[in-house]
C-alpha cells in the first residue's frame, strides 16, 4: 500500500491534489478511501475534466465527484485472464483489490495487467495508420459543421478516443490520412499536447479507404495496424499482433459474428405461389470490422494517387495469394462510431 501512495486519496482531498496523483500514477485514475483503507469509490480523469468544465473550483473538494460504486476485485478471485477482460471491457486505469471486509489491499493497474508482456510485444515500435478522410455522410448533420473526427463524445473528439485506446497498449507512432477539412483536424492535434506522435498526410485528392496509405512514407515497423477514424475497439491489441505474427499472415483482418434483424416478412414464393412466410427473421453473418494487421510491403500493391477501397486491396491480396488471416472478436468490442446509432450509445457508454 506505501508504495502505491500516488494511487489514493481521501474524500476531502482536493481536485488539484487528485489531479497531481493522477499525473504521477499515470493510471488516469485514483482510488478514494478511508482512515482505515476502506473503499469509497473511484474518481478518474474524465470525473475531474467534467467538473472542471462546469466550472468546479480546482481547490474544492472531490466529495462529490467520484464514483460510490466502482468495480473492484475480491482479492481471493483474482484471475488474470478475467482481470484482463475487465480492464479490456470497461478502459479501466486501475481496479482496487478488497477483502471481504471492504478494505483496500492493493491496486491493480493497466501497466500490471499488459505491460508484463511488451517484452514479447513491444507494440510501441508499431505504427498506426488511421484514414481520416472521409466526408462523413452517415453522421450528417453533426458533419456539416465538425469533419467527423472532431465530433466530440462526451467533450472529447471521437479520433482522440480512438487514438488513446491504442496508447493504453503503448502504440505511440500515428499516421493519419487525411482530406476533408484537413487543416482543422491537423490544427486540432497539433495543440494537443500528448505523450504521442502524429505524422499528418493529407491525400492530393479523395482516395478511397486505402488509396491515402500510398503516401504514408514514414512508417518504420515491419507490420502495421490500418484502422478507420470511427471505429472503436476494445480488444487486447497484443494478441491480435501474436496472432498476425504466428500465422506469418500479409494481412490479418479483425472479424466478427453479427446478427442482423430483417424489418418485413420474409416470403419465399414458387412461381406467383406463397410457399412460406417468415416474420421478421434473423440472419447471421461474419463482419470485416476494418481493423487490420499487415505487413509494410502491403503499400506496394497501391496505385499512386489513384482512388483504392480496402476491399479491392484485400481482392488484390487474396488475387496474388498473399496469405490472409482473420482474427475473429466479440460483437461487443467494438461500435461504429460512423452510424448514429451507435454514436448516441457511445455517448452513454464512454
Amino acid at each position: 500500500m506505501k508504495t502505491q501512495s500516488n494511487l489514493f486519496v481521501k474524500k476531502s482531498d482536493t481536485i488539484k491534489k487528485a489531479i497531481i496523483k493522477i499525473r504521477s500514477n499515470g493510471t488516469r485514475t485514483v482510488v478514494v478511501i478511508d482512515n482505515k483503507k476502506n473503499l469509497l469509490g473511484t474518481l478518474t480523469e474524465g470525473d475531474i475534466q467534467k467538473a472542471l468544465l462546469k466550472k468546479k473550483n480546482i481547490n474544492a473538494s472531490i466529495n462529490s465527484l467520484y464514483n460510490q460504486n466502482p468495480i473492484k476485485i475480491n482479492i481471493k478471485k483474482i484471475n488474470k485472464e478475467k482481470i484482463s477482460k475487465i480492464f479490456i471491457e470497461g478502459q479501466y486505469g486501475a481496479l482496487p483489490v478488497v477483502d471481504s471486509r471492504n478494505v483496500v489491499q492493493k491496486v491493480i493497474t493497466w501497466s500490471h495487467i499488459f505491460n508484463s508482456r511488451q517484452d514479447k510485444f513491444d507494440l510501441k515500435n508499431i505504427d498506426v495508420v488511421i484514414m481520416a478522410g472521409g466526408k462523413g455522410e452517415r453522421l450528417k448533420p453533426f458533419t456539416e459543421i465538425l469533419p467527423k473526427p472532431l465530433i466530440p463524445i462526451n467533450s472529447k473528439p471521437m479520433l482522440e478516443h480512438i487514438i488513446d485506446n491504442f496508447t493504453y497498449f503503448n502504440f505511440c507512432k500515428f499516421h493519419l490520412i487525411l482530406n476533408h477539412q484537413a487543416n482543422l483536424i491537423k490544427s486540432y492535434f497539433q495543440l494537443e499536447n500528448k505523450n504521442y506522435k502524429i505524422n499528418f498526410i493529407k491525400e492530393p485528392k479523395p482516395l478511397g479507404t486505402a488509396g491515402g496509405i500510398f503516401f504514408a512514407k514514414k512508417i518504420n515497423s515491419d507490420n502495421f495496424i490500418i484502422t478507420n477514424c470511427d471505429t472503436l475497439f476494445k480488444i487486447d491489441y497484443t494478441k491480435f499482433y501474436d496472432f498476425h505474427k504466428k500465422n506469418d499472415n500479409f494481412i490479418t483482418l479483425a472479424v466478427s459474428k453479427k446478427q442482423h434483424t430483417f424489418p418485413y416478412g420474409f416470403c419465399k414464393l414458387k412461381l406467383n405461389n406463397l410457399i412460406s412466410i417468415e416474420e421478421k427473421p434473423k440472419f447471421h453473418f461474419i463482419a470485416n470490422t476494418g481493423l487490420y494487421f499487415v505487413k509494410k510491403e502491403i503499400i506496394k500493391l497501391l496505385p499512386k494517387n489513384k482512388k483504392f477501397e480496402m476491399t479491392e486491396l484485400i481482392e488484390k491480396c487474396l488475387k496474388l495469394k498473399k496469405k490472409t488471416g482473420v482474427f475473429q472478436i466479440s460483437a461487443d468490442s467494438w461500435t461504429d462510431l460512423g452510424q448514429m446509432s451507435d454514436l448516441k450509445k457511445a455517448y452513454k457508454e464512454i
